[in-house]
C-alpha cells in the first residue's frame, strides 16, 4: 500500500536467531530472506514461498524489518561476510552499492540465465556496471556488465486519476492537469486538482522526478555534471509550484501515505503514485472513489516516462546455502510462476504474466503498468545517488515551503551537489 513505508519493526530476535544457524525440526536447508517491511511483498511471503517450500523441500524464514533498519542490518551482514542471510529484498536504488562492494554473488556464475520473457527495463537494473549511461568513478570503463540481482516484484510511478473527472480520455498533457485543476477544484469543500508527495528528500524527489524527466530535464550530463538546474529543470519546477493553488495545505510534509490517503479519500483528482496503491482503490473497505479511479502512464510534455523503482532481490556473497538460493530465483522466475503471481494480484516482471488475460481482469491497471515499465526511468546509477536525491529534495521541499524562486532553489541544489561529487571523485563541473 505505502511504497517504502518506515514500520515499527525490529530484526534482533530474528536476525540472532539466524546467525545462531536454528533450523526447522526435521533440519531442512533452510534459506533465510531478508527484506524491508512493505506490503509489495506480502503476496510473496504469504503465498508463495509456501508453494516454493511444498515444490522443493526447502524451508524458508522471512525478516524483515523497517527500510532503513534493513538496509543498515543488510549492509553489515554484507561487510562482515556473516552469512546470516541467503537472499537479499533490496530497493533498486541498492544494487551499485551492494554489487559494486562485493556484498551479492555473481549470479551469472551460479548458473542463473535471464529468458527473453523479462522486462528490459526490471531485468537491466540488476546488472553491474550499468548495461548504459555514466559509471561512477573507480569502475573500470571496460568492465562486462554483470548480473548481481534480479527483479522480484515490479514498481513504477504512474498516473491515478478520476475518470468521473476527466472524463474517459485520460489527460495527455500536463497542461491538461493544470487546465482540469484550475477549472474545478474547491479547496472548500476539500476538492483539491492534484496531490504530490513534498516531505525532503526523497519524497519529493520521487514526484518531481517525473516532471523533470517529462520536461527534457535529467539528472546529470556528461561526466557527472549536475543539469537538474537547467533550464528545462527550471520549467518542470514552476511547473511543479504552478499546481500549488490546487493542492491540500502542507503537502511540503506530505509522504506517500498522505499523498495515498488524499486520493482514496475522493479528495484529489490526480498523483503520480506507486503501483501499491492500485489495489486500494476499488477496495471498499479504503476508498470512497471504488472505480472511478483510472490509471496511465504519466503525461507528456517533451518526453513521456514513468519513475522505475524495483524491489530486487540477489544472493549474498556470504550465503551458506548458495544452490538452493539461486533454486528459488530460478523456481520465482519462471514464467509459468509468474503468471500465477500476477493472478494473485502481485505486480510481476515478465511479458507473458502482464499479458496473460485472467491476471489483466483480475488487475485492471496492469496495461498501465505494462506501458510505464516499458517507458520507465531508473534513478541514476551510482551508489552516492542518495546523497545527491537528499541534497535536491531539500531544496525542491525549501521551494515548496517558499511557493518559488524555483531557479535560485535548483542552483543553491547543484553547487551543493556538485562540491559533494567533487569531494567524492567524480570529475564534475
Amino acid at each position: 500500500m505505502i511504497r517504502r513505508q518506515f514500520l515499527k519493526n525490529s530484526l534482533g530476535a530474528a536476525t540472532a536467531a539466524a546467525l545462531s544457524g536454528c533450523g526447522t525440526k526435521d533440519q531442512r536447508v533452510q534459506l533465510t530472506f531478508g527484506s524491508y517491511a512493505d506490503p509489495g511483498v506480502d503476496i510473496l511471503k504469504d503465498e508463495f514461498l509456501p508453494e516454493f517450500e511444498k515444490a522443493t523441500g526447502i524451508a524458508t524464514e522471512w525478516v524483515e524489518a523497517d527500510f532503513s533498519g534493513w538496509l543498515q542490518k543488510a549492509l553489515n551482514d554484507g561487510e562482515t561476510k556473516a552469512g546470516a542471510f541467503d537472499i537479499y529484498v533490496m530497493d533498486d536504488l541498492w544494487v551499485p552499492r551492494f554489487a559494486g562492494a562485493g556484498y551479492l554473488a555473481n549470479l551469472e556464475e551460479l548458473g542463473f540465465r535471464p529468458d527473453a520473457d523479462f522486462l528490459p527495463t526490471a531485468i537491466d537494473l540488476g546488472y553491474w556496471p550499468p548495461k548504459t549511461g555514466l559509471r561512477q568513478p573507480g569502475v573500470d570503463a571496460a568492465a562486462k556488465p554483470t548480473l548481481f540481482s534480479l527483479p522480484l516484484v515490479s514498481d513504477v510511478q504512474i498516473l491515478f486519476y478520476r475518470r468521473d473527472i476527466f472524463g474517459a480520455t485520460p489527460p495527455a498533457s500536463w497542461d491538461d492537469i493544470r487546465r482540469v485543476a484550475s477549472q474545478k477544484s474547491n479547496p472548500g469543500k476539500r476538492q483539491y486538482g492534484w496531490v504530490t508527495r513534498g516531505a525532503r528528500g526523497n519524497p519529493v524527489m520521487n514526484s518531481f522526478f517525473v516532471l523533470l524527466h517529462d520536461f527534457g530535464g535529467a539528472e546529470f550530463g556528461e561526466n557527472w555534471n549536475v543539469t537538474f538546474n537547467s533550464p528545462q529543470a527550471v520549467e518542470a519546477l514552476e511547473f511543479y509550484l504552478s499546481l500549488l493553488p490546487y493542492e491540500p495545505e502542507g503537502v511540503a510534509e506530505f509522504d506517500s501515505d498522505q499523498e495515498g490517503e488524499t486520493l482514496l479519500q475522493g479528495s484529489a483528482f490526480a498523483a503520480t503514485i506507486w503501483t501499491g496503491w492500485c489495489r486500494q482503490t476499488d477496495d471498499p473497505s479504503r476508498s470512497r472513489v471504488v472505480k472511478k479511479i483510472d490509471f496511465c502512464v504519466p503525461p507528456r510534455k517533451i518526453n513521456r516516462v514513468a519513475k522505475l523503482g524495483l524491489f530486487m532481490t540477489g544472493i549474498a556473497a556470504s550465503a551458506p546455502h548458495k544452490a538452493e538460493a539461486v533454486e528459488f530465483l530460478k523456481w520465482f522466475t519462471r514464467s509459468d510462476v509468474q503468471i500465477r503471481f500476477a493472478r494473485a494480484g502481485g505486480i510481476p516482471f515478465k511479458m507473458s504474466a502482464f499479458q496473460d488475460q485472467e491476471a489483466r481482469t483480475k488487475s485492471r491497471w496492469l496495461d498501465a503498468i505494462l506501458e510505464a515499465m516499458t517507458v520507465g526511468v531508473p534513478s541514476p546509477r551510482t551508489s552516492d545517488w542518495s546523497k545527491v536525491e537528499d541534497i535536491l529534495g531539500t531544496h525542491l521541499n525549501l521551494a515548496l515551503l517558499d511557493k518559488g524562486n524555483a531557479k535560485s532553489h535548483l542552483d543553491a541544489a547543484a553547487a551543493e551537489a556538485t562540491a559533494f561529487l567533487k569531494s567524492a571523485g567524480y570529475h564534475a563541473g
